[in-house]
């Protein structure tokens, strides 16, 4: 979180030194609404020969055990055979962006991205700490922290009549994040502390922006559909739809404000680990995973109209639950920060 707060703040303070001088009564080099809301990710093409590169960040924050959508204590927990559970999470994402259009209606892109995971864990009081060939750990915290998967794919073009856009997506995650990581005592670590899925999954969406005058808008419909029965830990997450919808007003040559909603649908884990782990926590078991959330998004995106910076955009946006239902017993999303800095030349 330190590392994205520095980049954020330098990168703010920079825009507001460049853009000070730069727009006046001039037309904007950039809108900076052409861009989606920093957590909408393959949500523009470019022009034939430009390339984009850029850096994306998520941060989230989970505590808080939930049923369904009811908050349980660790004494419910203890009565359902738990004998430990996590209190917090968190986790981000950092990810290169890079693209570029062969086109003027096909734009390749490529993902590569690191994760880092933190869990905290402390006993319930209570449960029977059931184990395959692992052992129950007192509280304490997991880390884990590498390489994550790796998105490649295309853009097309499918229609386009002034500032209405319709584009879709077509791509597929590699399975190059570990599905390997372990404890200290060689047990698997919970199965949502691995750094990937494991699996081939193909990733396509469908994606419609609109414009009047300051005012602009958006939606896409998103999957993410394994192509494997099982990873090699003999386990796969399961299917994941989201729907999301965003409006953007442009208040400054360089500056708009955005709204967004985004629901999304993941099921449960198939498989099962094929060596020691525990069964101990709601985290051991593929049954506590998945659900429904619908979230809202606020933000902004920032582009600078001049100087050595122009060109340049920043976005930033905040995300937090208004309504979830979880399969079995899982960790609550407090909130999460998405965060999106790139230049297109």
């Amino acid at each position: 979180m330190k590392q994205i707060n520095s980049v954020l703040l330098a990168a703010t303070a920079s825009f507001a030194a460049q853009t000070a001088f730069a727009h006046g009564d001039r037309a904007p080099i950039f809108l900076p609404e052409g861009h989606a809301p920093a957590g909408v990710m393959a949500d523009h093409l470019h022009a034939k020969g430009e390339w984009m590169f850029g850096y994306r960040a998520m941060r989230e924050e989970y505590s808080g055990i939930y049923r369904g959508s009811d908050e349980v204590e660790a004494t419910d927990l203890a009565a359902a055979d738990y004998s430990m559970m996590p209190t917090g999470m968190t986790m981000e994402m950092h990810m290169l962006d890079i693209m570029y259009a062969v086109s003027n209606d096909l734009t390749l892109m490529l993902m590569p991205q690191v994760m880092s995971m933190e869990m905290d864990m402390a006993m319930t009081g209570g449960g029977h700490g059931d184990m395959h060939g692992g052992h129950e750990m007192g509280s304490h915290r997991g880390r884990v922290s590498g390489t994550g998967d790796t998105v490649v794919g295309g853009l097309f073009r499918l229609a386009g009549a002034g500032a209405q856009r319709l584009h879709a997506t077509l791509a597929v995650s590699a399975p190059t994040g570990s599905v390997d990581e372990k404890n200290a005592d060689g047990t698997f670590v919970h199965y949502g502390m691995q750094l990937g899925t494991g699996t081939w999954d193909l990733l396509p969406s469908l994606t419609y922006t609109s414009a009047l005058d300051r005012l602009s808008w958006g939606a896409q419909l998103s999957a993410r559909l394994p192509m494997e029965s099982e990873n090699d830990s003999d386990f796969a997450f399961g299917e994941r739809y989201g729907a999301t919808a965003w409006s953007a007003y442009r208040v400054a040559d360089w500056l708009s404000l955005s709204a967004r909603l985004q629901y999304s649908k993941e099921g449960d884990i198939d498989g099962h680990y094929k060596g020691s782990h525990n069964h101990s926590s709601p985290a051991d078991l593929q049954g506590n995973y998945g659900g429904e959330m619908l979230d809202l998004g606020l933000g902004f995106n920032l582009v600078a109209q001049g100087g050595a910076l122009a060109g340049i955009r920043l976005g930033l946006e905040w995300v937090g639950d208004i309504s979830a239902h979880y399969n079995g017993y899982q960790l609550a999303r407090e909130d999460g920060v998405n965060m999106s800095l790139s230049y297109a030349f």
